[in-house]
């Protein structure tokens, strides 16, 4: 390791992976502290209404298992093969890790690190400290450093572009303060925003697929609603279906979904090869104008309502001082371009991260044999 001393780890982010982090850090007896501008989990609360495809055993390690287990023997988990949604997942195993004996004193939930930086010239670039800018929970702004830093803040707080060529679409940075993004809870808490309005959702994947689904179920109780359904893709069903599928509630979105769109039921148009030129938003609960291109001829709706089901693209300010190969400055999760919500990618990146870090390339806590 680069320090006489023990090496300080900061861990972004207090998601699924941050946390893995955390916890192999410990497990390596690095001190860490780990920083969350929101509360644990916090993107899992603004989808945690769905249900994950991944059952529970895929989605929990055996360092979590382990560090709740030690603690309380016979606590209740959740089978292996729960399919859980993710705010029972969030309460369940992330909660409940945050508040170990484990991890709790190394927790910073309502500090947002602003800034990361090196200190000042003196020492070789992987020896300088790394300087962190918090903004800690009564809102003054203060200086931390780690040796360190493992970024684990995801992708879900920051939306692809709806237009054409990945940029803004003309009008959506004014409108998108008033558009929808990701998954909605269309059946619950939002049921109201959405009964009985017209809707233009735009994108091609799972999250556009389960949004649909909520938009035709809510249409069978609130007729006049309208859902105008714009994909990228070509012709036919919108998502792939996978041979021998082993998620199989992920099959089922899948099929339910493109039965919707090729049958055009549930008050539905489906407009492939559709590209989007223009977001306009006519001012706030006012409605919107989006236009753009299908099959190369212009076409435009007037809607109530706009989701933007895209994806979501990783966001590097908090590091722009630095370089993108910055020695100590690892990305990890869906970020570093994991597959989303599935942490078994997850947890390979920290296993080698740590290996990379502490100079042993056969670390693995999670008992795997060393390649």
């Amino acid at each position: 390791m680069a320090n006489a001393g023990p090496v300080r780890i900061a861990v972004l982010g207090a998601g699924p992976v941050g946390l893995e982090a955390a916890l192999y850090a410990r497990a390596c007896g690095l001190p860490v502290a780990v920083y969350e501008r929101g509360q644990v989990g916090d993107h899992l609360l603004r989808w945690g209404h769905a249900r994950l495809f991944t059952p529970f055993g895929w989605n929990a390690s055996p360092l979590g298992l382990r560090a709740l287990l030690r603690e309380r023997p016979a606590r209740d988990l959740p089978a292996e093969a729960d399919l859980l949604t993710g705010r029972q997942f969030r309460e369940a195993y992330l909660v409940r890790l945050a508040e170990s004996e484990t991890l709790l004193e190394s927790m910073h939930v309502g500090c947002e690190v602003l800034h990361v930086g090196r200190t000042a010239a003196g020492k070789p670039d992987d020896r300088r400290p790394f300087r962190l800018l918090v903004r800690g929970t009564n809102g003054a702004e203060r200086i931390d450093q780690a040796d360190i830093v493992l970024d684990c803040t995801g992708t879900y707080g920051t939306p692809n572009w709806l237009g054409d060529g990945g940029i803004p679409a003309v009008g959506e940075r004014a409108a998108r303060p008033h558009s929808a993004f990701g998954l909605e809870d269309i059946l619950g808490d939002r049921k109201d925003h959405y009964a009985g309005r017209s809707v233009v959702l735009i994108g091609d994947g799972y999250t556009a697929a389960a949004t649909i689904c909520a938009l035709a179920a809510l249409a069978e109780e609130h007729p006049a609603a309208w859902a105008f359904w714009l994909t990228r893709g070509p012709r036919g069903q919108p998502l792939p279906r996978l041979a021998n599928d082993p998620l199989k509630e992920r099959d089922r979105l899948a099929a339910k979904a493109n039965a919707l769109a090729t049958r055009c039921d549930g008050n539905l148009e489906f407009h492939p090869q559709t590209v989007i030129d223009e977001v306009v938003c006519h001012g706030p609960d006012k409605g919107f104008r989006v236009a753009g291109r299908s099959n190369g001829k212009p076409v435009a709706w007037e809607v109530e309502r706009v989701i933007g089901a895209v994806g979501s693209r990783p966001d590097d300010s908090i590091r722009s001082g630095l370089r993108k190969d910055e020695p100590g400055y690892y990305v990890l999760g869906a970020k570093a371009g994991g597959s989303g919500f599935l942490l078994r990618d997850g947890l390979d990146q920290v296993r080698k991260a740590f290996a990379a870090l502490t100079g042993n390339p056969r670390l693995d806590l999670y008992g795997n044999k060393a390649a």
